[in-house]
């Protein structure tokens, strides 16, 4: 036993020496920027929602809303001619032609008054091509297209959901990028999406420059639940220098089970 105590010290001295030598190693390859270590503990990280991100009061009207307040800085009308009731000129039915408008009687609805000897029309009514049929009632808008939210410029992933994401995907303005292994990734995916894992970013430099990215935002997901791929990937790429970057914490089941667009097979 005495010949083997020097031995086994000497072995664990080893050891110990050589897991410390690896921990500070791993230690600063974690600080770097890409970093480039293992991450020992798993920590569940709390990423702020793009869904409850207020997009900033940029004091624009919002589509489609029309503008009805007057215009403080413009000189007044011309006072009306003898014998003329006091009448303005307006834009009616979105088009300038020239008919006055008489001032809505207590603040509420507008009346146009037609031209000498024409046929009242009713108001808000457009008027009819000769010889058609006379019809009332106001046209209905075209529908549009849900507005796509505001991302903000974060030096920090920000997590997204399923309906957010269907957003962008039927928008076709995001790049999708699936951080799962190949075989993952050919029994289901989001169509168009990239395949493109941390470490294969981290060692394909070409691969990362050849991303279409197009000025677009950037999804990233993996299988989701405790699936960390995807936000490596995420912090990886705003390392790198993208921009906007989104992590669709639910992953390609739940894509999937939401009865969402699929593709299969080696994609790109």
């Amino acid at each position: 036993m005495s010949n083997g105590t020097p031995l086994q010290r000497q072995v664990i001295m080893l050891l110990v020496a050589g897991a410390a030598l690896g921990i500070v190693y791993n230690s600063i390859g974690l600080a770097a920027r890409p970093p480039r270590g293992i991450r020992w503990l798993a920590v569940k990280t709390e990423l702020p929602s793009l869904e409850e991100m207020a997009p900033p009061d940029s004091g624009m009207a919002e589509p489609g809303a029309e503008t009805q307040a007057p215009d403080a800085g413009n000189p007044p009308s011309p006072a009306p001619r003898s014998g003329t009731p006091a009448t303005r000129t307006g834009v009616v039915a979105g088009r300038h032609d020239g008919r006055t408008e008489a001032p809505p009687a207590g603040g509420a609805g507008t009346s146009v008054v037609p031209p000498a000897g024409a046929p009242a029309t009713p108001a808000g009514s457009a008027d009819p091509a000769p010889g058609a049929p006379a019809t009332t009632g106001s046209v209905p808008e075209p529908r549009r297209a849900a507005p796509l939210p505001f991302i903000p410029d974060r030096d920090q992933p920000i997590q997204v959901q399923v309906a957010t994401v269907k957003l962008f995907f039927d928008a076709r303005a995001a790049l999708f990028l699936d951080a799962r292994d190949p075989a993952e990734y050919q029994k289901g995916h989001i169509p168009g999406a990239i395949r493109l894992t941390n470490p294969e970013a981290q060692n394909e430099p070409a691969r990362m420059k050849a991303l279409p990215v197009e000025g677009r935002p950037t999804i990233v997901y993996c299988e989701g639940g405790a699936c960390e791929a995807s936000l490596e990937l995420a912090r990886f790429l705003l390392d790198s220098g993208f921009r906007k970057v989104l992590v669709y914490m639910g992953g390609y089941p739940e894509w999937e089970a939401a009865g969402h667009p699929v593709e299969r097979g080696s994609g790109r």
